[in-house]
């Protein structure tokens, strides 16, 4: 997935213009310092779930991912969609493949975040108490500019990460399809070679080809 690859297209369809990236923008001092908050409550939940807590070795790697997670954070709200953004969101998709992490994981964690960060924009842009002043066009601009960008971000990480995941597939189903050739290549050369012995051939060899493998296969005969 690049530049040119449906980046500019997803981009304008869910609306993130100009204004929306400016909200955004306006919003990463919030986001800075509500983020570390929002992700420690989605570790402790990850802590207690055994389907997300076999993914971290121990508290070290978890602490990893969460600095990960937050400096991708900062990216997000800088309100730029370029090929730096989707080549951090690629390495996100590719490694979650890898790591056998469910899409619905990703989903939940997000949710968890988001929590926090919508419940701090509302209470930043548009306060409770008596004579509070707040602005609701501005606090709803800013609510919709995070939820958009969250959505691009989760379009973006999963997309790689069902790409990633069929390209694995079809690597998997060229390597068995080859294996196969090569199988049935061997029967067929050792058959040949076992007609040539029972007909008392005893110094043909089985010259094929062969993958390593299979090799000892062939200098056994041979010897």
């Amino acid at each position: 997935m690049t530049s040119d690859h449906g980046q500019k297209d997803r981009v304008e369809f869910m609306g993130l213009d100009d204004r929306a990236r400016g909200a955004l923008r306006d919003l990463r001092p919030l986001i800075r310092k509500e983020i570390g908050p929002a992700l420690a409550v989605f570790y402790g939940k990850v802590k207690v779930t055994p389907e997300t807590r076999s993914f971290f070795k121990d508290e070290r790697h978890m602490d990893a991912a969460g600095s990960l997670q937050a400096a991708h954070w900062d990216v997000i709200a800088q309100g730029e969609f370029g090929d730096t953004y989707v080549k951090a969101v690629r390495t996100i998709g590719q490694v979650h493949a890898r790591i056998g992490l469910e899409p619905r994981w990703y989903i939940g964690g997000y949710a968890i975040v988001m929590d926090r960060l919508l419940r701090a924009t509302v209470e930043s842009l548009w306060p409770k108490g008596f004579q509070a002043k707040g602005d609701p066009a501005q606090a709803g601009e800013a609510v919709s500019a995070l939820m958009k960008a969250v959505m691009l971000d989760m379009d973006f990480a999963i997309s790689v990460y069902l790409e990633t995941i069929d390209a694995e597939r079809q690597r998997l189903e060229t390597a068995r399809v080859e294996n196969e050739r090569c199988q049935s290549h061997l029967v067929e050369a050792l058959a040949e070679a076992l007609e040539h012995l029972a007909k008392g051939d005893l110094v043909s060899r089985l010259d094929a080809d062969v993958k390593p493998e299979f090799q000892k296969l062939k200098d056994d005969f041979n010897s």
